[in-house]
C-alpha cells in the first residue's frame, strides 16, 4: 500500500530515526499528535514542548510478538500499519520514557495515560504498559481494519 518514509509528522515534531508507515498510519498520528500530545504536553510543569518521538518498532516484517502461537500471526508493522512509541522529548531536555506507572499519583503517569487512552480516538489497536510485558515499554498505535469497527484498547 506504498508506504511512506516520514521524519515529521507536524510541525516541529519529529520521529527521531524517521519511520516508514502507510499514510492511513501517519494521518492518525499527526492527528493524534495535533490534538492531544501537543496539548498534552503543555499541562506538564512548566509547559514543555514536545519536539520528538523516540521510537520503537515501525515498518518491520515480522509475527505479532507475544501470541504464544507458533506461527504468529503477521504484525501490524509488516503492512506499515502500526508504529511504537518508546518516548516523548521536551523542549528542555527532558525525555519521558513509557514505562509502567502504577497508582504513583503524579503527573507523569497522568500524561501517559491520558496518550495512551487518546490514541483509540484514532487508532484502532492501542497497546502500552499494562497491556502485557511486550508492551510495557512502549505505545503501540495501529490501524488494523477490523469487522463492524471493533478497536482493541489496552
Amino acid at each position: 500500500a506504498r508506504p511512506i518514509r516520514v521524519d515529521q509528522i507536524i510541525p516541529d515534531l519529529t520521529l527521531e530515526g524517521g519511520a516508514v508507515m502507510r499514510c492511513d498510519t501517519a494521518r492518525a498520528l499527526g492527528l493524534w499528535a495535533q490534538d492531544f500530545l501537543r496539548p498534552g504536553t503543555a499541562m506538564l510543569p512548566g509547559a514543555p514542548r514536545v519536539t520528538s518521538l523516540q521510537l520503537g518498532t515501525t515498518y518491520d516484517c515480522r509475527g505479532r510478538i507475544g501470541t504464544g502461537e507458533a506461527q504468529p500471526k503477521v504484525s501490524e508493522h509488516a503492512f506499515g500499519n502500526a508504529i511504537d512509541i518508546a518516548a516523548f522529548v521536551m523542549d528542555n531536555g527532558e525525555v519521558l520514557t513509557v514505562e509502567p506507572r502504577v497508582d504513583t499519583g503524579d503527573i507523569t503517569e497522568g500524561f501517559q495515560m491520558a496518550m495512551q487512552k487518546a490514541g483509540c480516538l484514532f487508532f484502532t489497536t492501542v497497546l502500552g504498559p499494562g497491556s502485557n510485558a511486550a508492551h510495557d515499554n512502549h505505545l503501540h498505535f495501529d490501524v488494523a481494519v477490523r469487522n463492524g469497527g471493533w478497536r482493541l484498547c489496552e
